[in-house]
C-alpha cells in the first residue's frame, strides 16, 4: 500500500508538470505561429515588402536560438522555474509592445528580439523538466507537451483573425500579449525539477533499445558532456544537419501558407483555417507519433515524419482550391506535428539526461535558425518570383536533404565518439587485468 500511494503521488506530480508544460507550449507556439494572419495587414498598412515584414518572424527564431542555448545551460544550474518565469514575462512584453510599432525596426526589436528571448525558454528548460519526470513514456510525454503547439495553432490564429476583423491588428496583438502573461506566468510557477524518488521508473527494455538511460548511446553512465565534447562528436552534427534542413523546410509553409491561399482568392477566414487545421492534425500527430516513438525509437520516427511532410509540401505547390489546401493541412500537420517532439527524444537517446539542457540547447540553437530561415526565404523568393511556387519547391528540396540525413541518423547503431574517447574504456579495462 505505501508503494502504491508513492507511485500515485509520483504520477500525480508528473502529470501536473506535463499539463503546465502543455499550456506553455500552446501559448508560446500559438502566438508565434499566428504571425501568418498578421503578415498581410501589417505589410499593407506600412507598405513594406513581405520579405521585410516576414523577417520579424525569422528574427524571433534566430534570437530564440542563442537564448535557448543560454537558458538551457542556465536551467541545468539554477533549475527550470526561474528560467520559465523570465521567459514568460519577456515574451509577453515583446508581443504587447509589437502592437505599438510605427516603424520596421521597432517590429524587429519587439516581436523579433524581445519575444525571441522569451521563446527560448520553452525548449531545453521546459522539455528537460518533462523528461526528468518521464522515462518509460518519454515519447508520449514529449508528444503531449508539444501537442500544445498544435492546439495553440488552432486557437491563436483564429483569435487573431477574429479580432482583426472586428477591430485591427494592433488590438489583436495587445490581446495576445495580455493573454500570454495571464497563462504563461502561473504555468511557469507550477513547473519544477523532480524531487528524489518522484521520477517515473525506467524501462529495462527501453534502455536496451535506446542505450543507457543516463549516459545515452554515445555516453556512459557517468558521462558529463561538455559543449566542446558535443561539438567534436560527428553524430551531433548529423542531428544538427537533419534539424536545420527539416526546420527551414517546414517553417516556410507555417509562415506563408495563409498568404499563399489568400493570393489565390481564398477568403481570409478560410485561408486562416488552413493554419488551424494544421494545428489540429499536428496535435493528433504529436500523440500518435509519440506512441510510435516509444516502440521504434525517436530517430526512426523523425525519419518517417520528415519524408511524409516533404511529400505534402511538394503537392501543395500545385494547389488551387480550398479543398487542396485543407488536404495538405491534414497530411502536413500529421507529419510536421510528429517530428518536433522527437528531437529532444533523439538527443536523450544519443547523449543521455545528465546534461540534456546543455546538449539540447545547442541543438535547438541550430534548429531555431532553421525555423527562422523559412520565413525570410519564403518571403524573398516570393518577392523575386511573384508567386509561391518557387518557395514551396525550395521547401521540398530542403525536405529531401533532411530526409537523407535522417535516414543516416536512424541507421547509427554503434557509439561514434572521437578515438580518444573510445580508447579510454579499453585502458581502464586492461589496468585491472595486469594488476
Amino acid at each position: 500500500m505505501p508503494e502504491e500511494r508513492h507511485e500515485a503521488k509520483t504520477l500525480r506530480m508528473a502529470w501536473i508538470v506535463l499539463a503546465a508544460a502543455f499550456l506553455m507550449q500552446m501559448v508560446f507556439s500559438g502566438i508565434h505561429f499566428a504571425f501568418g494572419v498578421f503578415l498581410k495587414p501589417i505589410a499593407e498598412e506600412f507598405e513594406w515588402s513581405r520579405g521585410a515584414t516576414a523577417f520579424a518572424y525569422t528574427l524571433l527564431w534566430w534570437v530564440s536560438s542563442p537564448a535557448a542555448l543560454f537558458l538551457g545551460m542556465l536551467s541545468d544550474r539554477i533549475g527550470t522555474r526561474r528560467v520559465l518565469v523570465f521567459g514568460a514575462v519577456v515574451f509577453g512584453l515583446g508581443i504587447f509592445l509589437s502592437s505599438q510599432i510605427r516603424s520596421l525596426w521597432q517590429f524587429y526589436i519587439y516581436f523579433g528580439l524581445l519575444a525571441g528571448i522569451g521563446r527560448g525558454a520553452d525548449r531545453a528548460p521546459l522539455l528537460s523538466a518533462v523528461l526528468q519526470f518521464f522515462n518509460r513514456r518519454r515519447g508520449l510525454a514529449m508528444g503531449i507537451t508539444l501537442s500544445g503547439t498544435g492546439l495553440g495553432t488552432i486557437i491563436f490564429p483564429s483569435l487573431g483573425r477574429y479580432v482583426i476583423s472586428v477591430a485591427d491588428w494592433r488590438v489583436a496583438l495587445t490581446v495576445m500579449g495580455l493573454v500570454s502573461w495571464v497563462l504563461l506566468i502561473p504555468a511557469a510557477m507550477i513547473i519544477r525539477n523532480p524531487r528524489p524518488g518522484e521520477a517515473e521508473a525506467a524501462d529495462s527494455k527501453r534502455k536496451a533499445m535506446a542505450g543507457d538511460d543516463i549516459g545515452g548511446i554515445l555516453g556512459s553512465p557517468d558521462k558529463d558532456w561538455s559543449p566542446i565534447e558535443v561539438l567534436k562528436n560527428r553524430v551531433f552534427w548529423i542531428a544538427v544537419a537533419t534539424g536545420i534542413a527539416c526546420c527551414v523546410s517546414h517553417s516556410l509553409p507555417l509562415a506563408h501558407i495563409v498568404a499563399f491561399a489568400s493570393d489565390l482568392g481564398i477568403a481570409d477566414f478560410a485561408a486562416a483555417g488552413v493554419l488551424s487545421v494544421i494545428g489540429i492534425t499536428a496535435a493528433i500527430g504529436r500523440l500518435l507519433w509519440g506512441v510510435i516513438s516509444d516502440r521504434i525509437g525517436g530517430r526512426k520516427t523523425v525519419m518517417w515524419c520528415i519524408i511524409l511532410q516533404t511529400i505534402a509540401m511538394f503537392l501543395v505547390a500545385f494547389a488551387e482550391t480550398p479543398s487542396a489546401f485543407y488536404l495538405f493541412a491534414v497530411g502536413f500537420g500529421l507529419a510536421y506535428g510528429g517530428v518536433l517532439p522527437q528531437y529532444p527524444v533523439v538527443i536523450r537517446e544519443l547523449f543521455g539526461m545528465r546534461r540534456f539542457g546543455t546538449v539540447y540547447g545547442m541543438h535547438s540553437f541550430a534548429t531555431s535558425i532553421g525555423m527562422g530561415g523559412g520565413g525570410i526565404v519564403g518571403g524573398y523568393l516570393f518577392d523575386v518570383s511573384g508567386s509561391y511556387f518557387v518557395p514551396f519547391m525550395t521547401s521540398t528540396g530542403l525536405g529531401l536533404i533532411a530526409s537523407a540525413f535522417a535516414v543516416h541518423l536512424a541507421s547509427i547503431k554503434k557509439p561514434t565518439a572521437p578515438p580518444e574517447e573510445r580508447e579510454l574504456p579499453l585502458q581502464e579495462i586492461r589496468v585491472p587485468a595486469r594488476v
